[in-house]
């Protein structure tokens, strides 16, 4: 297509040129280079003008897709679009067939766009590439193993170990991302302690990013109090069951389905409550955010009274784009208009969150794998929801209680069911005692003697060793208790004189009263924990040997 071609098309085509996308709203020219798909969701299709096709199949090409568009959410349009990129290299059928004798995995994502392009609509069927369709529709690619993805080393479930170090890094970010010195913040501090807060509610509720983007303040309620339907009648936003008591001071969280492509209009069944740690994390979040909120809007003479800001924030969304701060408005009916409960503005984009939570743990945190040592452990949406059904499935949960941890059906859970997979691996022993073995090399304990606040003792006050960082133990909830849960810890430094016997003894007691009826969590614990003393004890011996030989 030249630009003659394309200016004559765009004069003389008498059809359909405006459709509507999937998201309410928004509409887009067949025959425009740019097509808006909802908030921030651009679709750039110039490229498509420098394809060597005449203009019948370029028009046809465009139909394809403006059709596909309207009953699509933008995700799964870009990723239909990018396959055509490759496909339109092979229009004619015996040149596709040969290409498509080359393609591997590809195959599937190949077919199911083309199957999105010539078969979804009921109002129109490519003609360029339904032979394309019909060339390779019934071809038997396989079932791809739902197991083997599950138990992926790369892509799958965590193991025992990643899943406790990307908590320990997590937990220890959190308490200096909320160790604030002022309660002033700057953008870069913000930025942090939002990326962590966002971190801290997918491992929470086992939600996807693109649910979690959609959360403004209005869906955090204190336990006892009710999320209410919205006044606009088609959209359904009260959850069917609510967390309604509790003697703790809590809060339930509201959160809407995300692959209808629709933002904020199905409320999911069920609130989430969350723990207390987790709410008062939240509030103290909530906090910062609206003082830095305050600061900025005073910088643009813009004074809100309590009531003011507080309905401000309850319409903004809780993970917000850095835009929100450095916006700058002429009045307060100028900010009101902006914002609302069905407003997209200054929601993350799902892809710049991931992006975020991708650098904060490859960039910022240190969480180490035993499987993949020299490749960086990064909390991921897919593998943490991996990693709470299957923990759940070796727990014993039922069916409907599995579903119920990701809001899926019963169904999409199956895989997880029938996995085959032997009981939970209990911790490497090489890999423990590598662990231990750079705790002795790294930090002189000498060092760490000096100061009193780092001496872990035992309740009969022995030294049993030493934290490198007092103030990372002060929000640790290990289940064993310190001394005995400090083993695991890339905290804790064991003293090499120190009587460990008493509680790898007392671990394993606890173990063989737990085994029977304990909770799994807690028996995976106690392995965890009788593996690293067991670890300590053999590097100590091996260390004290010399010492009496240099002695003799």
């Amino acid at each position: 297509m030249n630009k003659s071609q394309t200016t004559d098309l765009k004069r003389e085509y008498a059809g359909q040129r405006v459709f509507s996308a999937k998201e309410e709203g928004y509409t887009f020219d067949v025959l425009s280079d740019e097509w808006q798909l909802g908030y921030k969701k651009l679709l750039r299709l110039g490229w498509m003008n420098e394809l060597n096709v005449d203009p019948a199949t370029f028009l046809d090409l465009r139909l394809a897709i403006a059709h596909t568009a309207s009953r699509y959410a933008y995700n799964s349009i870009t990723g239909f679009v990018s396959r055509l990129k490759n496909i339109v290299d092979n229009l004619d059928v015996n040149e596709f067939q040969a290409w498509w004798l080359t393609l591997d995995r590809y195959k599937k994502n190949v077919r199911d766009g083309l199957f999105a392009f010539c078969q979804r609509s009921d109002d129109y069927h490519s003609t360029t590439l339904s032979p394309l369709y019909e060339s390779i529709k019934d071809e038997n690619l396989g079932r791809n193993s739902g197991t083997k993805g599950i138990l992926d080393i790369k892509s799958g479930a965590y193991s025992e170990i990643e899943h406790d170090n990307i908590l320990e890094v997590l937990r220890i970010e959190t308490l200096q991302a909320l160790d604030l010195d002022s309660n002033l913040l700057t953008q870069q501090k913000f930025t942090r302690l939002r990326n962590v807060i966002a971190s801290q509610l997918m491992v929470a509720i086992v939600r996807r990013p693109v649910q979690l983007v959609q959360i403004k303040w209005c869906d955090v309620l204190r336990v006892g109090q009710e999320f209410q339907s919205h006044k606009e009648p088609d959209r359904k936003w009260e959850p069917i069951t609510q967390h309604l008591f509790s003697d703790v001071e809590q809060l339930h969280l509201r959160t809407f389905k995300g692959k209808d492509g629709e933002f904020r209009f199905n409320a999911e069944s069920r609130s989430h409550r969350l723990e207390p740690d987790c709410s008062q994390m939240l509030l103290r979040y909530y906090q910062a955010y609206e003082n830095y909120l305050s600061h900025q809007l005073q910088q643009s003479r813009i004074t809100l009274s309590p009531d003011e800001m507080t309905e401000v924030m309850r319409r903004l969304p809780l993970l917000p784009d850095q835009s929100l701060f450095s916006s700058e408005y002429q009045s307060e009916s100028e900010l009101f208009r902006a914002i609302s409960d069905t407003s997209q503005a200054y929601h993350l984009q799902p892809a710049a969150l991931l992006g975020n939570l991708d650098y904060l743990f490859k960039a910022k945190l240190n969480a180490q794998s035993d499987r993949l040592p020299d490749v960086p452990l990064a909390l991921k949406n897919n593998r943490w929801r991996h990693t709470q059904l299957t923990q759940a499935v070796w727990q014993g949960f039922s069916p409907a209680q599995i579903a119920s941890i990701t809001g899926v059906t019963i169904q999409a859970i199956e895989p997880y069911i029938d996995l085959k997979a032997p009981e939970r691996v209990k911790i490497d022993q090489a890999y423990a005692g590598n662990q231990i073995i750079k705790k002795f090399d790294t930090t002189s304990v000498k060092e760490l003697k000096k100061d009193n606040a780092f001496c872990v003792k035992s309740p009969f006050d022995e030294e049993m060793g030493y934290k490198l960082n007092p103030d990372n133990c002060s929000s640790c909830k290990s289940k064993g208790g310190a001394p005995m849960g400090c083993y695991p810890c890339d905290n804790f430094r064991p003293l090499e004189t120190a009587n460990h016997q008493q509680y790898l003894d007392k671990a394993e007691r606890k173990l063989e009263l737990n085994s029977q009826s304990g909770h799994p969590a807690t028996v995976k614990k106690l392995n965890k924990i009788i593996n690293y003393i067991k670890a300590t004890i053999a590097i100590c011996n091996e260390r004290k040997i010399p010492k009496l030989g240099d002695h003799q």
